[in-house]
């Protein structure tokens, strides 16, 4: 089933403990730390930070999907693809974009390659048929954001400290990452339930 018009930040916790899950590309080691520091600052008054807050910076190559019955059948299928799949390289394709009606999110686009489709269109052909729900529609459209779902006073305070962001051109993609978040949004946590190497030896 999917969920277009469903809202996965209002997604409660299964029997598995988490919310929603996700195939992640995680960012460079220096992209992550950059993007962390500035959400760090971001929220550091609050009480109850969203959930992406620690979250690794990363560009999403399955939708979020929830209602698992068996969390190793997914992890199989991911493993198996990508075990096929080569390394390969995520290019930004510009600055950070402000976005929503009311500039409340962050994000940097994404150059939508060739290998970049085929890995999000595999994991989706794998797992679909394997969860319940599946939150978006089916057009891949690649980004990696920086921040969402931002107070005024908050997405000031980001979009001040994206200035100074340097982040290079892109970032070379070796591992997939499975990923969970924890309900609530404010005040959850997204966390790696395991890694997968692509075909780096072939």
């Amino acid at each position: 089933m999917t969920a277009a018009g469903a809202n996965p930040r209002d997604a409660i916790n299964d029997r598995h403990g988490f919310a929603i899950y996700a195939v992640f590309a995680l960012a460079g080691s220096a992209q992550v730390a950059a993007i962390s520091e500035l959400r760090r600052a971001m929220y550091s008054g609050a009480e109850n930070p969203p959930a992406y807050v620690k979250a690794p910076a990363h560009v999403t190559v399955k939708r979020l999907f929830a209602g698992i019955p068996n969390v190793e059948d997914i992890q199989e299928a991911i493993h198996g693809l990508a075990e096929s799949t080569k390394p390969f390289r995520i290019e930004f394709a510009g600055d950070p974009e402000s976005r929503g009606a009311d500039g409340s999110s962050l994000a940097i686009p994404i150059k939508t390659t060739p290998e970049l489709v085929a890995l999000s269109h595999s994991l989706e052909s794998a797992i679909s048929p394997l969860v319940e729900t599946e939150y978006g529609g089916t057009e891949f459209r690649p980004h990696m954001t920086v921040f969402q779902d931002a107070s005024t006073d908050e997405a000031e305070t980001g979009l001040r400290l994206a200035r100074g962001l340097r982040l290079g051109t892109g970032f070379h993609v070796e591992t997939l990452e499975m990923m969970a978040r924890s309900a609530p949004f404010r005040g959850g946590r997204w966390q790696s339930l395991a890694s997968f190497e692509l075909d780096i030896w072939s």
